[in-house]
């Protein structure tokens, strides 16, 4: 198979399938040669803040010299987004021929009565054949949903267990208790592994640390007066973080919101941790370079200045909230603009009552995804706030107009989904660049 190939059979087996058990990616790892076995992995879970968490763990492991993998999803503008070393997306060509090798592995079992793999399980195979084969020092593996079930929880040991916010969400497969919740992100701890934790609400907290317990797991966690913050704008921002095990002073990423020095804090800890156990060898010089120069797209990403143009992937309400906190931190003297697109399956009603509140303008669309939620459907949601709002079902349209729409005093954020922002980073750029060229 060439590249485009590999992406219309895994589109297609998705298509008719559906989430494997754990016990058939078992069944296909082993006729693979079990690659995970070959791998030390950073195991990272929650609700909110897997992705930037990684990216953190990532930077600042990549600054200290080492090879490292991250596995993410979804992807925000190709299939090769979610497979990197050192930021750099798996080839095209080693895409098609993992791919191929993969499917040669499935389809035989296919014929044979396996349900054919839902994308995101194909895509860890291929994670681990690619980071096994490139001999890589370490892997920054994301869940995808959940976590004890999750196709990336068929490792049967990590170096850390890291566990960002978790809130409500997916409650299509996950449901809506908080507790069962917790239990599935607290999934992926180990027997006998170290376990990192972002502070969570009580039940949740409980949830982990018993989940912990039972599997005889040493358990520490970022509490939020373990970070102090020192400054906070949108080109810079600076932290100190003092845990039982270490302090870190002045620290500056150029993330932006207060939730990305939590992540960044997060991160920090956990590489703290795994030194002090001596499983990883890391420089305090590295963790501040990796964390400064980390970058993690579609999260408050500054696109275009003069106007301010953002995109963010806040699609739930714990992430709206994070949005909102953001807007009211660095741009409460300024008049918001969005536009939103959202999934169906999404709390639809809650991110909407948290976001539309703040704007000035709102315009609703459709991201590229059959899950979701018609722009017609969403501006039903928001009548009783009274706000100017246009509904565009082309996203396309819907970038432009809200380019062309956009003040020089306003700042537009299209938001509602991770499906979203990745399309509109694309069509965004696109037109921004064929209007310098006709300029």
């Amino acid at each position: 198979m060439n590249f485009w190939e590999a992406i219309q059979f895994i589109e297609k087996t998705h298509a008719l399938g559906g989430k494997l058990p754990l016990e058939s990616m078992e069944k296909i790892l082993h006729l693979l040669g079990n690659p995970q076995e070959k791998l030390k992995i950073i195991h990272v879970a929650g609700t909110n803040g897997k992705g930037s968490t990684s990216s953190f763990l990532h930077s600042m492991l990549a600054a200290e010299g080492y090879r490292v993998g991250l596995f993410t999803s979804p992807h925000l503008q190709c299939f090769t987004d979610r497979i990197r070393i050192n930021g750099v997306n798996i080839s095209q060509e080693d895409f098609a021929a993992i791919a191929t090798l993969v499917s040669e592995k499935i389809l035989p079992l296919m014929d044979d009565g396996l349900n054919p793999p839902a994308l995101f399980d194909i895509m860890t195979l291929m994670a681990f054949i690619y980071y096994a084969k490139e001999k890589i020092d370490y892997v920054i593996l994301e869940v995808g949903l959940g976590g004890l079930n999750d196709a990336t929880n068929i490792i049967k040991a990590s170096l850390a267990s890291v566990i960002t916010p978790i809130g409500v969400d997916h409650i299509d497969v996950l449901g809506s208790d908080i507790r069962k919740i917790a239990a599935h992100k607290a999934g992926i701890i180990k027997p006998n592994g170290l376990v990192v934790y972002h502070w969570q609400e009580t039940a949740v907290a409980e949830v982990i640390q018993a989940t912990a317990e039972k599997n005889n797991a040493k358990v520490y966690s970022l509490q939020e007066d373990n970070v102090e913050l020192l400054q906070m704008d949108i080109w810079e921002q600076i932290f100190d973080l003092n845990s039982s095990i270490g302090s870190l002073d002045h620290v500056k990423i150029r993330m932006l919101g207060k939730h990305q020095i939590y992540n960044a804090s997060l991160a920090a800890l956990t590489l703290m941790v795994l030194r002090n156990h001596q499983l990883i060898t890391i420089a305090d010089d590295s963790i501040y370079k990796g964390l400064y120069n980390n970058f993690w797209g579609g999260r408050l990403e500054l696109l275009h200045q003069a106007p301010f143009i953002f995109i963010d992937g806040a699609h739930n309400l714990q992430g709206a909230g994070v949005l909102k906190s953001a807007i009211e931190q660095y741009f409460s003297n300024r008049k918001i603009n969005m536009v939103i697109g959202m999934l169906e399956d999404k709390d639809v009603e809650g991110v909407l009552n948290t976001l539309v509140p703040l704007c000035n303008k709102v315009v609703f669309t459709r991201p590229n995804s059959h899950r979701a939620m018609e722009p017609e459907e969403l501006s039903k949601n928001t009548l009783l706030f009274g706000k100017e709002t246009a509904v565009i079902s082309s996203l396309e349209e819907a970038v432009v107009y809200g380019i062309q729409n956009t003040a020089m005093d306003e700042i537009t954020i299209f938001t509602g989904s991770l499906y979203l922002v990745g399309d509109v980073k694309t069509i965004l750029l696109d037109y921004l660049h064929n209007e310098q060229e006709a300029s």
